[in-house]
């Protein structure tokens, strides 16, 4: 795909060839398990420290911490395996770029729209019955997260690899 010269510094980094390696199929599929593990992981080490008496404690703040920052380079890889159609003003799209960005939306609206509700039932939940108001927040955050999330994930999953440059 060529790229136009108004386009921003963020459309050309998305364009940029160099990242051809992460739109295959395979890549960005194992983007999406690695970021949903990840997620569930962080989901599960929050319910745990929330039934426990200590609640935030270190160990969970280590859990936490570790597995925000090993979230960066797993969206960076699949923000760029979908050319950050997502991120990008829709001015920088091409048309089927646009169909696509929408297609994904569309798709994960009601999905997202559950993870939504669990997140703020969640998060009210874990106050109510624990007390422990910064895990609540964690809990909100991460299905929150998740939510936001849906629609590039369900781009990156369905989405067919894209023809090679040798291919044209």
């Amino acid at each position: 795909m060529s790229t136009h010269p108004e386009q921003t510094y963020l459309a050309r980094t998305f364009e940029d060839g160099r990242w051809a390696w992460a739109r295959t199929v395979r890549v960005r599929r194992r983007a999406v398990i690695a970021q949903a593990t990840l997620l569930s992981a962080l989901v599960a080490a929050t319910v745990t420290a929330a039934t426990t008496d200590a609640g935030w404690n270190t160990p969970f703040f280590v859990v936490w911490t570790v597995g925000m920052l090993a979230f960066i380079p797993l969206h960076s890889t699949l923000n760029a395996g979908i050319r950050g159609v997502f991120d990008r003003s829709v001015r920088s799209l091409d048309e089927h770029q646009q169909r696509l960005r929408d297609r994904s939306f569309t798709a994960m609206a009601w999905p997202a729209t559950a993870l939504h509700l669990a997140a703020w039932s969640g998060a009210v939940a874990v106050v109510a019955l624990t007390g422990h108001v910064p895990l609540a927040l964690c809990l909100g955050f991460l299905l929150w997260f998740a939510a936001g999330l849906l629609a590039y994930w369900h781009l990156a999953w369905t989405s067919p690899d894209e023809p090679t440059d040798a291919d044209f």
